[in-house]
Formats: C-alpha cells, sequence, structure tokens
C-alpha cells in the first residue's frame, strides 16, 4: 500500500471514531447526576421570569430547562445534537454565552500553540540528554541527567510553573542580577501585554491581508506575521512591525511552553537513553566501528535513527499530556484554552462545551497517532504500511 493510500484510508477512518466519541461523550453527559438547568440559574431558580398564555407562571428554572432542551427525551436530544454537529452547530454555551464552536474555535488555537510549541521544546532537550547519557553511561553526566529526569517527571506541574515563574518572571529571579533585567525576563502571565490588545477584525475591516482569513487562524505566532501595516499602526510603537507582535507572542507563550516541555521531556530522556543503549550492542553497530568509522558517526547516523523509533511512539502520548498539562498551567499562566475552558464548562455543567472540547481533544489524538504511523515509515524503512 502507497503512502497516500494509507494517510487517505486513516482519514476515512476518523469518521466512524469520531461518531463513537460522539456517541459516548453524549451517553455519559446523560448520565451525570446533576441539573444543568439549576446550575445556570443558581439562587434565582424560583424567580418567575415569564407567564405562559393560560396564566401559569414560569420559573428561571423552568426557561432554563426549556433552554437547555431537557424536556425531550435523551434520543430526541442526541439526534438534535448529531444534526447541529453536521450543520456547524455545536450549541450554545451556559458558561460563556456564546455558541460552543466560537468558544472552542478561540480556545484551542491557544492550547494547540503552547503544546507544540512546548513539544519543540521538549524533545529536542530529551533526546539529545538522552543520547549524552547512553553515550556516557555511568559517568557522572549519566547520573545527573537520570537525576534530572526522574525530578521533571515526579515534580507537579504547578511546582514547577511557579518555580520558572519566580524565578524568570519577577525582580527576585536570576534575570535582574544575570542580565539587568527589570522585573524579570519574561512576562509574568497573560498571551500578551495587558497594554494592549491583539489586533482584531471588525464587520467592516480586516486585520490581516486580503487573502488571509478575515479573522486570522487564532495562532498568533502565524496571525502575527500577517496583519497589515495599518493595523500595526494603530499599536504601541513597541508591538507596530510584525517582528514585534511575533517577539511579544513568543515572550509570552515560553513559560507555560517551556513548563509543558520540561515535564514531557524528563520521560523522553529514559526512553531515549535505553533504546539507545540496546541498539548500542546490535551486531550492525559493532561493524560500522570494526569499518573504521568515528564513534559519532557510528551513533548518530546507525545508532540513533533505529533507535527513535520507539521514541516517535511517545510523540502521540506527548501530545495528549502536553493538552493534558494545559488545564493547570493555562490557569497558572491566564491562558484561556481548552483546559480552563473545561474546567469552568464542568463547573456550570455546560454540557455542550464541555463535548465540543471532548470532540477537538479527540480529533487531535486520533491525528497526531496518523503522523505517528506516516513518521515509522520515514524514520524506519522496514516498516510495511499494510
Amino acid at each position: 500500500m502507497k503512502l497516500h493510500e494509507f494517510v487517505a484510508r486513516r482519514l476515512i477512518l476518523l469518521v466512524p471514531v469520531m461518531v463513537g466519541v460522539a456517541v459516548f461523550t453524549f451517553t455519559i453527559a446523560q448520565l451525570i447526576p446533576a441539573d444543568p438547568a439549576a446550575a445556570l440559574c443558581g439562587e434565582k431558580c424560583g424567580v418567575v421570569v415569564d407567564y405562559t398564555e393560560d396564566g401559569e407562571p414560569i420559573t428561571a428554572y423552568d426557561k432554563n430547562f426549556i433552554r437547555l432542551g431537557l424536556d425531550k427525551s435523551v434520543t430526541e436530544r442526541f439526534f438534535i445534537y448529531v444534526d447541529g454537529l453536521l450543520n456547524g452547530d455545536w450549541g450554545e454555551s451556559v458558561a460563556y454565552h456564546r455558541p460552543v464552536i466560537e468558544v472552542v474555535q478561540d480556545a484551542a488555537p491557544i492550547t494547540l500553540e503552547m503544546a507544540f510549541f512546548a513539544l519543540m521544546i521538549g524533545y529536542p532537550v530529551g533526546i539529545i540528554l538522552g543520547i549524552l547519557s547512553a553515550v556516557m553511561q555511568d559517568r557522572i553526566f549519566d547520573h545527573l541527567s537520570r537525576f534530572m529526569a526522574i525530578a521533571f517527571v515526579s515534580l507537579p506541574i504547578f511546582w514547577l510553573a511557579m518555580m520558572l515563574q519566580y524565578y524568570l518572571a519577577t525582580g527576585e529571579g536570576v534575570c535582574d542580577p544575570l542580565f539587568g533585567t527589570e522585573g524579570g525576563c519574561f512576562p509574568l502571565f497573560g498571551r500578551h501585554d495587558s497594554g494592549f490588545t491583539y489586533p482584531q477584525s471588525t464587520e467592516e475591516v480586516s486585520a490581516f491581508v486580503s487573502w488571509y482569513p478575515h479573522d486570522g487562524t487564532g495562532f498568533h505566532l502565524i496571525d502575527s506575521w500577517f496583519v497589515t501595516d495599518e493595523a500595526l499602526e494603530e499599536l504601541p510603537d513597541e508591538y507596530n512591525t510584525n517582528w514585534l507582535l511575533f517577539y511579544d507572542t513568543i515572550e509570552h507563550l515560553f513559560l507555560p511552553s517551556l513548563t509543558l516541555g520540561l515535564a514531557s521531556s524528563g520521560s523522553l530522556l529514559r526512553y531515549m537513553r535505553s533504546s539507545l543503549l540496546e541498539v548500542m550492542n546490535e551486531d550492525y553497530v559493532r561493524t560500522a566501528r570494526a569499518k573504521g568509522l568515528s564513534e559519532s558517526r557510528t551513533i548518530i547516523v546507525h545508532a540513533c535513527r533505529n533507535a527513535l523509533v520507539p521514541i516517535v511512539t511517545l510523540l502521540g502520548f506527548s501530545i495528549g499530556g502536553a493538552i493534558g498539562g494545559a488545564v493547570l498551567t493555562e490557569s497558572i499562566f491566564s491562558f484561556n484554552g481548552m483546559g480552563r475552558v473545561a474546567v469552568k464548562s464542568i463547573q456550570y455543567l455546560d454540557f455542550a462545551t464541555i463535548m465540543g472540547v471532548t470532540l477537538i481533544t479527540s480529533f487531535i489524538f486520533l491525528l497526531s497517532n496518523l503522523i505517528v504511523d506516516v513518521l515509522y515509515a520515514v524514520i524506519d524503512p522496514r516498516v510495511r504500511l499494510e
């Protein structure tokens, strides 16, 4: 089977899996012993807000009960929900008072941007330290790197985030005495400085170039390069070029991504070390050395490529771990991503938003697994896509 045929087949298989996810999440939402109508109105549930044609009072609870469709059977609600999904109507968020699809569209790019940037930090750190640890087996560097791996895996992610904030984003940390900064090297929280609003499009005028999506993609690392000169002129001087806008995004993104990246690099280091040690004892590695190849070429060209095969397997789990760790990280760094949206939706029993976040997260997991399968064939030619 050719690669493009394999990819097309896997993409088609995503459809029944996503249907299964939708059925499962909807069923779980119905089984939870909670009353979202009561959670929405709180202490005002008994307040009369309207009257029927017969003069019967309608309380806030009754209105919410009908608005959320709880007066219909479970089967009817499910088919209404599926029909809405297919037509782009994911329901109304009772927590945000907005359509769910808009809430998810705003939150997903924030989490994905942070998660992928975290992988760009965690994977090089984990793989490089794992290689060096294997090459210098049982030496001081090996012991130190293994200690670091255990520390990064064991430390609570919220504690690691707060320590990075303290040492790198406050005047009490290491940046001010070492680099002469004021208040740390990086911003303490937020996606951008509170002193300005990131360029936003209006109904009449787009903040982005004509051929770009009218409202941008939500990924500010990308959007920052396509903001028009007219929109940039309205910003303060420290943000009025595409590069400065991009740099500000990087600055605010670095600490939360570093937190997630370090948390994932510990397990990567240990996997890479053990995988490389196993490969280095294979016959083809000894043959490469016997032919007179340098040790660095033997390790990098012959050993590392095969040792990376099990590491690729962790890529899908790492993406999931980064998204899962984003719940606490986003709260600490004040990022309004999917983690914070999920927490708030759970607090308000906002089942429509919970199911929307679940569907998006499931889709990301499935795509990451597809990418992992394709990378298998790229790294190891022996893998056959059958």
